[in-house]
């Protein structure tokens, strides 16, 4: 027991700077960067148990708020949880909390990996544009063109290298964290 709960504390250390390094792959974008975050989140919440993929995204968003520079650009502090991107820092636990309970309930294979990455890259995505409505004062057609519609394509992709490295690793994992 001691041995798994280790794996486990080990391997969430491992994704949380997966994450961080993930989070400086950037394609500058107006307004909201292409990343390779949601990625990095889709792999933690096909990897790890819910609370524990949950706790290592918020783990991920109390360094940045406490000024490590782990967010995209190398940015950090509280400014950036009011910016106009905020949104979809706060979307990253609740991705893994969508995406974690569906795998919890249908188990983790090709379709299953796939469906619950995409309905919590989905929610990501909606969450981070209605995020830029007050923010930027813009409407909701404006926020989902923006912010939702051209990462759509991108996010399937994300979705697609997560679910594939995923089911590599799991067999790795799984014996790991039966020790």
């Amino acid at each position: 027991m001691k041995n798994q709960k280790l794996h486990l504390v080990v391997l969430s250390g491992i994704l949380l700077a997966m994450m961080i390094v993930c989070s400086q792959i950037t394609i500058p974008l107006p307004i909201v960067p292409l990343t390779m975050q949601t990625f990095a989140v889709g792999l933690i919440a096909s990897l790890l148990p819910v609370m524990n993929s949950f706790t290592v995204l918020c783990i991920y968003l109390i360094m940045g708020a406490v000024g490590l520079p782990v967010f995209a650009g190398f940015s950090s502090g509280l400014a950036v949880f009011v910016g106009p991107t905020a949104g979809y820092l706060y979307s990253f636990p609740i991705y893994c909390l969508i995406t974690g309970l569906i795998l919890k309930y249908w188990g983790k294979t090709f379709i299953s990996l796939f469906t619950a990455n995409i309905i919590g890259m989905l929610a990501s995505l909606l969450i981070g544009s209605v995020w830029m409505i007050p923010n930027l004062h813009i409407s909701l057609n404006t926020a989902l063109m923006t912010g939702t519609v051209p990462f759509i394509i991108p996010g399937i992709i994300k979705a697609v290298l997560a679910v594939i490295i995923a089911q590599r690793l799991q067999g790795i994992v799984q014996k790991q964290l039966a020790r």
